[in-house]
């Protein structure tokens, strides 16, 4: 039996969690860890149709899935490949995020560039970064690296012309791409720490960037001077452009996991910086005490009755930027673990629905709503330590 970092195990063992409901899985035995995470995937691949490869599920009426959630696919899929070793999804991982990655190898695909926000755009950046990191299958396509396809996101969202040119936001990164759609003016916390998350990330991958590195002081100056990150670490939604001083304070899980993981990534990098750290432990303690009341991991704007099909996935980046954080800081890991390890056993009492009596479901604390779908799977499939 092969052997396992402590990290690694949990990791494995939050990733399987969405199978235990229904099955009796040796939680000492990695063997039998390996295949209750094995039917996870499958359950969650059951969602793709392949209609159109890249999108999740396919258009209507398949479902409302917007185009980001097949980034979001592909990233859990590629992080249940790499802790497993099970590459039967290869192809269509590799063809999801190939198809999509459009004429400029930017992750602008022609089918959903009209209403592309910048957000969406480095959902997909993110999990071909995560294909680079995990030494996924190379492309295969005139020396196109994953790495070079999250390198062209982090670019494009670099430039000037993506954000507020002037006034209390200024160089604030825009939710949405294009003037002509809705949300132009509205500065997204999500679309900056995305961004931020890629520089990071980057930067560690490639080595010390200071283009990249400047991107997230920037980003965390941004959200410091404007309010969308507090005194206290609360990373609220946005703000619109015309004003910061109005700062929408509704808090997603998925935000406040990507601005903890850049923290953490520059903590990593700067090999310990005291500014990194201290902004790190700020983050890692009120993303926990936000979003994990009583131990169990909640989307505190939307549960148990608001929240729509995007907000179904959010949790999942939540895990694993949290997983990322033990990783890029492991003294974080007495922090982090005993919260993940009692959300993940919650989470599986939840794993009883559908068909196949395995599919789990959204809400882990307080009454199940019974609903089941693509974004419930896929929270439970990203690894955690």
């Amino acid at each position: 039996m092969a052997r396992f970092s402590s990290i690694s195990f949990i990791q494995l063992l939050l990733s399987a969690s969405g199978a235990l409901g229904a099955l009796t899985v040796d939680l000492d035995d990695t063997d039998s860890i390996k295949k209750a995470a094995a039917l996870v995937a499958e359950d969650l691949m059951s969602f793709y149709t392949g209609e159109i490869p890249g999108i999740l599920p396919g258009p209507p009426p398949d479902g409302d899935y917007y185009w980001w959630t097949g980034g979001a696919l592909w990233a859990a899929m590629l992080d249940y490949r790499s802790r497993t070793g099970d590459t039967q999804y290869d192809d269509k991982i590799s063809e999801g995020l190939l198809f999509q990655r459009g004429q400029y190898d930017d992750f602008l695909s022609p089918n959903w560039t009209a209403s592309e926000g910048n957000d969406d755009q480095a959902i997909w950046g993110m999990a071909a970064l995560l294909a680079a990191e995990t030494n996924f299958t190379a492309p295969g396509v005139d020396g196109l690296t994953y790495a070079t396809l999250a390198q062209n996101v982090f670019s494009e969202q670099s430039s000037q012309s993506r954000r507020v040119q002037n006034g209390t936001c200024k160089d604030g990164l825009r939710w949405q791409i294009y003037l002509t759609n809705n949300g132009y003016n509205y500065v997204s916390t999500l679309a900056n720490v995305a961004w931020a998350t890629i520089g990071a990330r980057l930067n560690l991958l490639n080595g010390d960037n200071k283009t990249e590195t400047d991107s997230v002081y920037d980003t965390f100056a941004f959200l410091t001077a404007s309010g969308l990150l507090d005194d206290n670490y609360n990373v609220f939604d946005g703000t619109q452009a015309t004003n910061c001083d109005e700062i929408n304070k509704a808090q997603f899980s998925f935000a406040a996991g990507l601005a903890l993981e850049s923290a953490a990534a520059m903590y990593n990098s700067t090999q310990g910086n005291k500014e990194w750290m201290i902004r790190l432990d700020g983050l890692a303690q009120q993303t926990l005490d936000v979003f994990f009341p009583s131990g169990v991991a909640k989307e505190i704007a939307c549960e148990p009755a608001n929240c729509n099909t995007d907000m179904t996935f959010y949790k999942s980046f939540l895990h694993r930027s949290l997983a990322s954080t033990v990783k890029l800081a492991p003294y974080k890991a007495d922090l982090i673990l005993p919260v993940l390890k009692s959300s993940a056993a919650a989470a599986v009492k939840t794993c009883t629905s559908g068909d196949n009596g395995r599919m789990c479901g959204f809400i882990w604390s307080g009454k199940p709503n019974g609903l089941t779908g693509a974004g419930e799977q896929d929270h439970i499939l990203h690894p955690i330590p």
